[in-house]
Formats: C-alpha cells, structure tokens, sequence
C-alpha cells in the first residue's frame, strides 16, 4: 500500500507532528496510555518559561529524535533556536540538556568531546 501512494511509511506521522511543533515553537505533545485508550495531548504556544520542567525535557528529547532521523545531532544551539532562546541564555539549555541526559532520554554522541560548547547529543536508543 505504501509503494501504490495509498498509506503513509510506518511511524512518520510522529515525526511530521514533531516537526510542525517545533516549526511552530510549541510545547512537546504528550502520550496518555489508558488500560484501552491512547490519548495525544497537543498543547498551545507556552514560553520556555511557562513549561513545566518534565515537558522541557521531554522537548530537548523529541528534538532530539527528529534530528536524529534527519542523520543530524542535537547541540546546544540547536535546542536554543527550537525553544526561541537567545545565545546569551546558553546557560539555561546547558542545563536542561544535563537533565535530559540524567533522565536517561539522550546522550553524547562521542565521549571525546571535552568541551560541552562543541558537544552533540543523540537519542538514547542511537
């Protein structure tokens, strides 16, 4: 069915909501698995400010993701422009990349980077 036009490739709706998220700076979308139902919360504009600190992790994770697919990595300055953060915040991504990796969702994509201002990161599962 795919080959004939018919269906979408397995799993790149995900990946197309992903995108027009972040195009659009909102938050990240939120999966609610029930004992017979899956809900997909998606949520308006919110400041970087205004998110809660699990939906900012959550955010840096699916960015992460998306690049990932791409054949790219997360930096620093990726993760600002997907979160509308000027450079002079850098401190603040810094931060919240830490607390990605400390949650187990991303991880540096080589260890011989000393210098976390050059760093890269990729999904857990890469």
């Amino acid at each position: 069915m795919f080959y004939l036009h018919l269906c979408e490739k397995r799993g790149s709706g995900m990946d197309r909501t992903v995108a027009s998220l972040e195009e659009k700076h909102l938050p990240p979308y939120k999966v609610v698995k029930g004992q017979e139902f899956t809900r997909v919360f998606i949520y308006p504009e919110k400041s970087y400010k205004e998110m809660t600190k699990q939906e900012k992790i959550q955010a840096c994770y699916q960015h992460a993701c998306l690049l990932f697919e791409d054949g790219k990595q997360m930096t620093n300055q990726s993760l600002r422009e997907r979160l509308s953060i000027g450079k002079n915040n850098s401190a603040m991504v810094s931060r919240l990349i830490a607390d990605s990796v400390a949650a187990g969702l991303i991880k540096p994509s080589s260890e011989d980077t000393e210098s976390n201002k050059f760093k890269s990161y990729i999904p857990y599962y890469g």
